[in-house]
């Protein structure tokens, strides 16, 4: 026998196989043809000659499988991560705001819910929480930069036109925003840092570039400073260390600008911790400061006080901080207005007083509790409250203790609670089932919780049955909505049967409720008869012993200078010498006509991934690194050797990825533009005309 007909054989029956066991799926070979060459991008190195390899597509991770290497798809998804991460702090930089914005908006989500989803399967330590700070504190940087810098054009305009007032309070906005962009740049950073000694990301380029951005404006918002401003400087000297609510700091105070001139008989705002106290100067720039310590910890050895100038002010604000020692105090509460019934989704409400030996507590806030949980918040006011809660349907109906607490631990004003009996009446409950059967033994059941009037009851467990045998419980979720698919049990041998839905209410202040409905179970799929099955198996042990044969006799001819001898195949056909290093019109120009055709047949995605492909044709000869690269490791190898036409890559990367991995298929228009740039990269005279306007 020889090779020829051995393959022959071996893949005559391996044909066989494959139509006994499980039929035979055809592809469609136009489609084939033109999507190898998008994948046909990749280029390896050997000694002598650039060997151009097929290489396998990227995984679009929308669609992986348990099946597959979940690993090398976490490290996928890490990888667009850092790289959105990074391109959104390069565009930050240069000013793009929104598209700073876009990296780091709805896909870097989406890629972080599979990212997520992925490492819950795999044995490694995910970073889904740094990926999810660094995102959401770069989002707020981009809004932060971008607002100081539209403020910052308003400051100027207002000293243009000499308006100090409105150029006064724009310079007091700059200043906050300012210490706001120095925070979260810092933030972002630290993140970088994070993800970068836990996975193999180089997020160096990003880290320079928010530096930058933040040395940036603070360095302009120094000359704002001293264009608008008036240093000051506010010194305290505390009579005692030793406070508490009931001994309260008590503190000499000045306030002066910095070349020593008192700020004299003005009211100034101090602000205390999370507390704010207004004192007035007298001609000396002299205050007292009075303070009684509630909510601070009492491991807090200094106090910081910080005097905040209005909008309107010449001066600069100045902090210092006074060195204290806490004693805690027992508050007392008492109530004196309490709803006395309430039923599930009611409006709890709850009014009293709070102080120490009569003396009244200000600026906390209260927990209203019903049952032990809260549902609710109160603030104290100079020692009174008034606030409400929603009644949930998890307090069982009957009595129970409704009030306030203070929720402190370890503060200078000790926990305490009060609470008073109320009566929490029974509301109906109805559900709603429908269901739908698979056609696998399985049923597809969609239901709701709800009251009279209500619009669903969330976070209640609602019990399964099919022909009356529990096949599990679902918990509701928003809405009252709950959906889930069973399975039949064996022992249920009809075709109609009775999904019921029971919610038992046990626990909570809603009736019981059931619903159900008939469901008609599909037939389940077939099963092959076991001669066949035999059959199959009798032919997968002919076809590996053709295979080891056929495998010996190749090995064989090889290494005796057969057809194999002396040169390197590729994937494609073509071998090493035949492979040219740098790409000609013969393997672009083919490329842009196809892009073309597939764009004007209505096959927008197919024509900007063909136009992509002729763009790595032409420009991977351009570059020194090789190796197998992504779409976005190619642009950033291409961008760094300074081409003057990386944006043009840069549009047709972003591109690419849009209709090989995006949700949604590119517009006519869009596939028009990208094909438009792709032929002015590649150097093509051809028309731009293919149905479209080119995206600009």
């Amino acid at each position: 026998m020889n090779t020829v007909g051995g393959r022959s054989l071996v893949f005559a029956l391996l044909i066989i196989l494959m139509t006994v066991t499980s039929g035979i799926a055809v592809a469609n070979p136009a489609s084939a043809a033109d999507g190898d060459a998008v994948y046909r991008v990749a280029v390896q190195q050997n000694d002598t000659d650039r060997v151009q390899n097929e290489t396998t597509p990227h995984r679009n991770p929308d669609n992986y499988s348990e099946d597959g290497d979940l690993n090398s798809v976490e490290g996928w998804l890490s990888d667009r991560l850092s790289t959105q991460l990074g391109e959104s702090a390069i565009q930050l930089s240069e000013g793009e705001y929104e598209l700073a914005k876009d990296y780091v908006g709805e896909e870097y989500r989406e890629r972080l819910g599979q990212y997520v989803d992925v490492a819950g399967e795999t044995n490694g330590e995910s970073q889904e929480d740094e990926f999810e700070e660094a995102g959401e504190k770069q989002s707020r940087l981009s809004d932060t930069v971008q607002e100081y810098r539209e403020t910052k054009d308003e400051y100027e305009a207002a000293r243009e036109a000499g308006d100090e007032e409105r150029a006064r309070e724009r310079a007091r906005e700059l200043e906050t925003l300012a210490n706001e962009i120095e925070s979260l740049g810092g933030s972002v950073r630290e993140s970088y840092d994070k993800i970068e000694n836990q996975t193999n990301s180089d997020l160096s380029e990003a880290d320079t570039a928010v530096e930058n951005v933040t040395q940036t404006i603070q360095t302009e918002q120094a000359a704002v400073r001293e264009q608008s401003f008036e240093k000051t400087e506010l010194t305290l000297t505390a009579e005692r260390e030793t406070i508490s609510f009931l001994d309260p700091l008590v503190a000499a105070g000045e306030l002066r600008t910095a070349d020593g001139t008192p700020i004299a008989n003005e009211e100034i705002r101090l602000n205390v911790g999370n507390h704010t106290e207004l004192v007035t100067t007298d001609s000396a720039g002299a205050f007292t400061l009075e303070y009684r310590p509630t909510d601070e910890q009492l491991s807090t050895d200094e106090l910081a006080v910080q005097y905040v100038p209005k909008t309107q002010s010449v001066y600069l604000g100045d902090e210092t901080n006074v060195s204290v020692s806490i004693e805690q105090t027992e508050p007392t509460v008492s109530l004196s207005e309490v709803s006395r019934e309430v039923s599930y989704n009611d409006e709890a409400a709850v009014a009293g007083e709070l102080a120490v030996d009569g003396t009244p507590v200000d600026g906390v806030t209260l927990a209203v509790v019903l049952e032990g949980e809260q549902i609710g918040t109160a603030t104290v006011t100079d020692g009174e409250f008034s606030g409400m809660g929603t009644v949930p349907a998890s307090v069982p109906d009957g009595e129970a203790e409704l009030g306030v607490r203070l929720p402190f631990d370890d503060q200078a004003l000790a926990a305490t609670t009060n609470t008073t009996t109320v009566t929490v009446r029974e509301t109906e409950s109805k559900l709603s089932i429908e269901g739908e059967s698979t056609g696998n033994q399985e049923i597809t059941v969609n239901g709701t919780l709800s009251t009279v009037g209500s619009d669903g009851v969330a976070g209640e467990i609602v019990q399964l049955r099919v022909d009356g045998t529990s096949v599990g419980t679902v918990t509701t979720g928003e809405g009252g909505s709950f959906g889930e698919t069973i399975s039949v049990p064996d022992s249920v041998s009809e075709e109609d049967v009775t999904v019921t839905a029971v919610y038992e209410g046990s626990g909570s202040n809603l009736a019981s409720a059931t619903a159900e409905t008939v469901v008609v179970i599909g037939e389940t799929g077939t099963q092959l008869p076991t001669s066949v099955w035999l059959a199959g198996g009798f032919l997968v042990v002919i076809a590996a012993g053709l295979g080891f044969w056929w495998y010996r006799r190749s090995t064989s001819e090889i290494s005796s200078g057969g057809p194999a001898d002396g040169r390197q195949s590729t994937l494609d056909g073509t071998t090493a010498t035949e492979k040219s290093s740098d790409p000609s019109p013969d393997t672009v120009t083919p490329l842009l006509e196809r892009a073309h055709e597939q764009l004007t047949s209505g096959r927008p995605d197919d024509a900007a991934r063909t136009s992509y492909a002729a763009v790595r044709q032409a420009l991977e000869a351009r570059i020194e690194k090789q190796g197998a690269l992504t779409h976005w490791e190619f642009y950033r190898t291409y961008r760094s050797e300074d081409a003057p036409d990386a944006e043009l890559l840069h549009d047709i990367t972003q591109g690419y990825e849009h209709a090989a991995f995006g949700r949604d298929s590119v517009s006519t228009d869009e596939a028009s533009g990208i094909l438009e740039r792709a032929r002015q990269l590649c150097g093509s005279d051809g028309s731009s005309s293919d149905g479209a306007p080119a995206d600009d």
